[in-house]
């Protein structure tokens, strides 16, 4: 019974976002028409948008060489060294790294509703999953999930409306099949075998429909790769022949 209740919690917030976010964008629409918005990056003023031409321009996206399970940028070692312990991760690709000042791109999407860098993030990733020889012809694409509590009060996941976006552009299958059910810490200032610890057992299956699957993780940042990981364990638990990941940013190795 709790588990419909949280459900049905969950479509009426999902909804009701939707209006309040319509709402809130005509109204924006307005105040920038009076007041012109400035770029979120450096402040500038612009006449249009998230941000500058020239932030746009230095957005710091990954380049090889990369690590071959993360999708890190590395300088010597290979696996980079996240990955040189047990991971569930058969190959990963990011598009930036997650460093100031451009970490305010996943902080507005994560923190401040600002739900439009979804669509640049997730078109973003697309094009890297289109043009990668491993993630092109996956099956279907998975957001990590949120705790229901957590998507309640934000109103949305931000793996999901980047999830979707990637759906749309690359013709892939997205499947909401994971589940938290564990609240877990946050894991911003837990150290690295203390988020593998917190993550632990943190997620299960809705259903089974991943059997000799191969799937794409989506998420928003990575740092250590210790959500993405135990995501990937639950997956290839649950019978899915290849996980790979991709995600808007990514920690420098």
């Amino acid at each position: 019974m709790k588990d419909i209740f949280n459900r049905v919690n969950l479509c009426n917030q999902k909804s009701l976002f939707w209006i309040k976010q319509t709402l809130s964008d005509t109204l924006k629409s307005g105040l920038d028409f009076i007041l012109p918005p400035n770029c979120l990056i450096c402040n500038k003023e612009i006449n249009t948008g998230l941000m500058c031409n020239n932030c746009l321009d230095y957005i710091p996206e990954v380049k090889p060489p990369l690590c071959r399970f993360c999708g890190r940028p590395i300088k010597k070692r290979n696996p980079c060294r996240f990955c040189k312990k047990k991971i569930y991760i058969d190959y990963g690709r990011a598009f930036m790294l997650f460093i100031p000042p451009y970490d305010k791109i996943i902080h507005h999407l994560k923190y401040r509703k600002k739900t439009k860098l979804a669509v640049f993030l997730g078109r973003a990733m697309a094009s890297i999953i289109k043009s990668d020889y491993f993630l092109k012809d996956a099956d279907t694409i998975v957001p990590v999930p949120l705790f229901w509590w957590k998507n309640l009060r934000r109103g949305y996941n931000q793996a999901a409306l980047l999830s979707e976006i990637i759906s749309q552009e690359c013709n892939i299958k997205m499947n909401d099949i994971l589940k938290r059910i564990k609240n877990t810490k946050s894991q911003t200032k837990l150290k690295e075998q203390k988020r593998r610890k917190n993550v632990l057992n943190a997620f299960a299956l809705k259903s089974n429909t991943i059997e000799n699957k191969t799937i794409i993780l989506i998420d928003d940042v990575m740092t250590t790769g210790a959500t993405i990981n135990e995501c990937a364990r639950v997956l290839k638990n649950a019978g899915a022949e290849k996980v790979y990941s991709c995600v808007a940013a990514i920690t420098p190795g």
